[in-house]
């Protein structure tokens, strides 16, 4: 933990804890802005997690996307560029000292327009995949807008509509100038071998059900194949088989919660032909059955 981070924590804290009384995420008034505390060490559902910024406040977390997992602690940033199915884990929290953190989903067209405002786009880095996640410690910079941010929240509606999105395009810039640079500029240029991963990958959410074949989803960003695979695996640490399946199951899990569906019916309207290889594989990603999931 950087000694700048150390000696500002408590502005942060005294911001956010008086709106989060009890252990649960908070939606805020902020756009794309989720707040959360946890007082006990806890694992959280498997679900599509959308690009976003994590920024842990106090505590420890673990935080797996697609294969990758990657954990990180107080006065640390996590940054997640493409839809990723992933878990967490909460490593430390108390009630005395609650895991706190800021979770702000990414908005890539801003992201793009703060980028091109620059005089120092390196477009060499565009020409090659990255993966999704990356980790920083918050600089000096960074921790002084964040903290902006938290104190917004306990203004008025008007000062968080005009101020807000300012202060939002200061925390992309500052992050352009960290080491997750790299990794940022080629999920929000839309000319960068990222981007046309994350184009599939959209397709992918849009038609989890339906069969394709690895040569369609290759034509469909002008890649051969077999450099489509690559880049795919580079950016999900999944193939693009592994990662329909993976929305086939999380969409059959919602199925199952929320409609009240039959195993049969989430299975088959979620794209299986065979029940017994979709509880298998069900169970292999949520550690339960989806019969126990019903009950």
């Amino acid at each position: 933990m950087n000694s700048y981070f150390e000696e500002n924590k408590y502005k942060l804290l005294d911001a956010l804890l008086p709106l989060m009384p009890d252990s649960l995420s908070y939606n805020t008034k902020i756009d794309n802005l989720i707040i959360v505390k946890r007082d006990k060490p806890v694992q959280s559902e498997t679900c599509l997690q959308q690009p976003v910024l994590i920024f842990s406040i106090q505590g420890e977390k673990r935080y797996a996307a697609g294969s990758e997992i990657i954990d990180y602690k107080q006065g640390q940033i996590v940054f997640q560029g493409a839809a990723m199915p992933c878990s967490s884990y909460v490593l430390k929290a108390t009630e005395k000292t609650p895991y706190v953190a800021i979770v702000l989903a990414v908005d890539m067209h801003i992201m793009s327009e703060v980028i091109y405002s620059l005089d120092d786009i390196d477009t060499s880095a565009m020409i090659h995949s990255y993966s999704s996640l990356g980790k920083i410690d918050a600089g000096r910079e960074l921790v002084d807008s964040f903290i902006r941010l938290a104190d917004l929240l306990n203004k008025s509606d008007n000062d968080i509509k005009v101020l807000s999105p300012l202060i939002i395009k200061e925390i992309y810039y500052f992050l352009l100038k960290s080491e997750l640079r790299e990794k940022l500029i080629p999920f929000a240029i839309t000319s960068s071998q990222n981007n046309k991963i994350v184009k599939t990958i959209n397709y992918l959410k849009e038609n989890y059900s339906k069969r394709f074949s690895i040569n369609y989803l290759a034509e469909m960003v002008n890649m051969s194949p077999a450099t489509f695979h690559r880049h795919f695996k580079m950016v999900t640490t999944l193939s693009p088989i592994q990662y329909q399946k993976s929305l086939r199951l999380l969409e059959a899990d919602r199925i199952i919660q929320y409609e009240h569906a039959t195993v049969s019916e989430a299975a088959f309207k979620v794209g299986y032909e065979s029940i017994s290889q979709f509880t298998r594989e069900y169970k292999r990603m949520f550690n339960v059955t989806p019969k126990k999931k019903q009950q």
